[in-house]
C-alpha cells in the first residue's frame, strides 16, 4: 500500500469513528429521568413502571425519581409519560458523548413525537375598525413580527421543548409545540391581547431580593413556567418582608445569538402603574446626537400628561420598568424630564435588542389580536406507533435489498451491503450534527435511498463485468468500471439531488424534511459508492494472484 492508499484508509475511518460518535445519542442506549411530585402516591408510580414493564428497558427507582434505561427511548414516549398522573417532570438525559462531543440526538417531529402545530393570523379587521384606517403591507408585516416576539414571550411559559415559532408568509404565524400536556390551555393563552405596562422599580426591595437568591438560590436555574415562578417569588417576598403596594417578578434578556429569553434576576415593582401599553403610541429604533442606538417612542395625549408626571423631578435617577406579561424586559433610567410627550430609550442596545423592545412598546401601543385559522394535535401514542412502522419499514426494505445484492453479486453484494449501512450511518450523523428535525415523511425519504443508495453499486458492477468480459485483467476492469460509470452516476443523482434542493427551499413541513433527507442521502449515497467502494476495490486489485472477482 503506498503513501496515497494510506491517507485515504485514514481519511475513510476517521469518518467512520467520527459518525459513528455522531450517532451514538440517536441509536444507543438512553435514558429517561421522571420526577413526581411529592404527593404522589404508590399506586401512581406503579402505573408509569408498568409503561415500562417490557424486557426492553431497565428501571430504577430512588425516593420519587424512575431512572428509565433503553434503546427504545423517544420523544414520543417522553411525551407519553408527562400525562401520566402524579408526573412533575420528564426529560431525557443527555449521554456521554453529547457531553464530550458535538454529538446530539436527531429531535423528531410532530407527527413522530405528538403534539400540536398551529397557525394564527391576526384579525386585521377588527384592528382597522379600531384604528380607523386601512392597514396597508408594511403594517401587517409589522404587525406579524410583533405578534411573533409576544408569542415567544408566552410560549416560554408552558415549558416546552424546542418550539418553532416561525412566520408563514406576510400575515400568518406557523407554531408547533412538541408534547404539549394541555393544548386547550396553549390556545386560551395564545389568544389573548398582550399586556403591558410600565411601573417603577424599588431599588430597595430588589436589592433584598437579589441577596435573596445569592444565600437560597445561588447556582440554581431559574424555572422557566410562571406557575413555578410564581411560587418561587411568593417564598421570596415572605422572606424578605416584601410591602403590600410591592410585587416581585423577573428580569428576561435574551441569550446571545439566539431568540429565547430568559428569567435572570428578580426586580421589586411598584403595582401601580405609571403608564400603559396604550399610552404609547409608536416606537421605532434610531440613533441620538452622539450616534448611539436607542429607542424613540412618542405618546397619546393622555399618555404625555402621566409621562411628565412619571419623569418629573421627583423621580429622576429612577428606573421604569417595561412589564409585557408579567415579564420585564428593560428597565431604563429616568435621566430628565420628558414634558413634550416624545422621548428616547437608551441602554447600549444593539441594533437587534432596540428592535426587539420597539416592538414590545408597539405591542402595547396595537395590541395585536390574534385567531387561530388552522389546528392539528397528534397524540404521543400515535407518533411512537408511526415511530416503530417507519422503522419496521424500513428493517424490511434494508434487509430486502442486502439478500438481493449477496445473491445476485456474490461477495460484490457484500462489498455493496457495508457501503449502504456505512451511507445509512453517514445519513444520521450528518442529520445529528445539523440538528435536524425527523418527520414521518423523513423515514420514507431514508427508505427510498435504500434503494437508490445501490443503483451506484449496480451501474459500477455491470461496467466492471463488461470490462472483465473483454479480457481486461482485475486492476483495469475496477479502474475502467469505476471511471465509467461516474457520469452515468452523477448525471442520474444530479436530477434528483436539483428536484430536493427546490422541495427544501420551498416546501414547509413534512415536505422539506422529506427534501432535506433525500438530498443528504443521495450525496452520501454517491461519496460512499464512487469513494469508500472504490477504495476497497483498489486494495482488492493490489493483489496480482486474483484473477477474476465475485461479481
Amino acid at each position: 500500500m503506498n503513501r496515497r492508499m494510506a491517507y485515504k484508509l485514514f481519511y475513510i475511518l476517521a469518518i467512520i469513528i467520527i459518525s459513528i460518535l455522531l450517532i451514538i445519542p440517536t441509536i444507543g442506549e438512553k435514558k429517561m429521568e421522571i420526577v413526581f411530585n411529592a404527593e404522589t402516591v404508590q399506586d401512581e408510580i406503579k402505573a408509569v413502571k408498568n409503561r415500562f414493564s417490557s424486557t426492553d428497558y431497565i428501571i430504577e427507582e430512588k425516593d420519587k425519581t424512575l431512572i428509565i434505561r433503553g434503546s427504545n427511548i423517544t420523544d414520543a414516549i417522553m411525551n407519553e409519560i408527562k400525562i401520566f398522573k402524579g408526573v412533575m417532570d420528564v426529560q431525557i438525559l443527555k449521554h456521554w458523548v453529547e457531553e464530550k462531543f458535538l454529538a446530539k440526538k436527531i429531535n423528531l417531529g410532530l407527527d413522530l413525537q405528538g403534539g400540536m402545530h398551529l397557525v394564527l393570523r391576526a384579525n386585521y379587521d377588527r384592528m382597522q375598525t379600531t384604528m380607523n384606517r386601512i392597514l396597508t403591507d408594511t403594517d401587517k408585516t409589522e404587525i406579524t413580527q410583533q405578534a411573533l416576539e409576544m408569542l415567544r414571550n408566552r410560549i416560554d411559559r408552558f415549558g416546552v421543548s424546542e418550539p418553532v415559532i416561525r412566520p408563514r408568509g406576510v400575515e400568518a404565524i406557523e407554531i408547533q409545540l412538541p408534547g404539549v400536556k394541555d393544548p386547550k390551555k396553549v390556545k386560551d393563552a395564545l389568544g389573548v391581547t398582550g399586556s403591558l405596562e410600565y411601573r417603577f422599580v424599588d431599588e430597595k426591595y430588589s436589592t433584598d431580593a437579589l441577596n435573596w437568591m445569592g444565600q437560597n438560590f445561588k447556582d440554581k436555574q431559574i424555572p422557566d413556567d410562571w406557575g413555578n415562578q410564581k411560587e418561587l417569588l411568593s417564598r421570596m417576598s415572605s422572606d424578605i418582608k416584601l410591602a403590600s403596594d410591592v410585587e416581585l417578578l423577573f428580569y428576561y434578556d435574551r441569550i446571545k445569538d439566539s431568540k429565547k429569553i430568559i428569567p435572570t434576576n428578580p426586580m421589586a415593582i411598584i403595582r401601580k402603574s405609571a403608564l400603559k401599553g396604550t399610552d404609547i403610541q409608536e416606537a421605532a429604533v434610531d440613533r441620538d446626537d452622539t450616534g448611539r442606538i436607542v429607542v424613540k417612542f412618542k405618546t397619546t395625549s393622555d399618555g404625555a400628561l402621566k409621562l411628565a408626571e412619571a419623569t418629573s423631578d421627583k423621580n429622576k435617577g429612577k428606573r421604569l420598568a417595561i412589564i409585557l406579561d408579567n415579564k420585564i424586559r428593560n428597565a431604563p433610567s429616568i435621566n430628565e424630564p420628558i414634558p413634550t410627550g416624545s422621548g428616547n430609550i437608551s441602554g447600549g442596545f444593539s441594533f437587534q435588542e432596540a428592535q426587539t423592545l420597539a416592538r414590545v412598546i408597539k405591542e402595547g401601543a396595537l395590541p395585536v389580536d390574534l385567531e387561530i385559522i388552522e389546528e392539528r394535535t397528534v397524540g404521543p401514542s400515535l407518533g411512537q406507533d408511526s415511530i416503530e412502522s417507519g422503522v419496521l419499514a424500513l428493517k424490511v426494505s434494508l434487509a430486502c435489498v442486502m439478500v438481493f445484492m449477496l445473491l445476485y453479486y456474490k461477495m460484490a453484494g457484500l462489498i455493496a451491503n457495508i457501503g449502504l449501512i456505512l451511507n445509512f450511518t453517514f445519513m444520521i450523523a450528518i442529520l445529528s450534527l445539523l440538528g435536524f428535525t425527523l418527520t414521518l415523511p423523513g423515514i420514507a425519504a431514508f427508505v427510498l435511498t435504500v434503494g437508490m443508495a445501490v443503483d451506484a453499486n449496480v451501474i459500477i458492477y455491470e461496467r466492471i463485468k463488461e470490462e472483465l468480459r473483454s479480457g481486461k485483467s482485475v486492476r483495469m476492469s475496477v479502474v475502467a468500471g469505476f471511471d465509467r460509470a461516474f457520469w452515468a452516476i452523477f448525471d442520474s443523482n444530479l436530477t434528483t439531488i436539483i428536484a430536493a434542493f427546490i422541495l427544501s427551499q420551498f416546501g414547509t413541513g413534512p415536505i422539506k424534511g422529506f427534501a432535506v433527507s433525500l438530498f443528504i442521502g443521495i450525496i452520501s449515497s454517491m461519496f460512499v459508492a464512487l469513494y469508500i467502494i472504490r477504495f476497497i476495490y483498489e486494495i482488492i486489485s493490489l493483489n496480482k494472484t486474483i484473477k477474476k472477482l465475485s461479481i
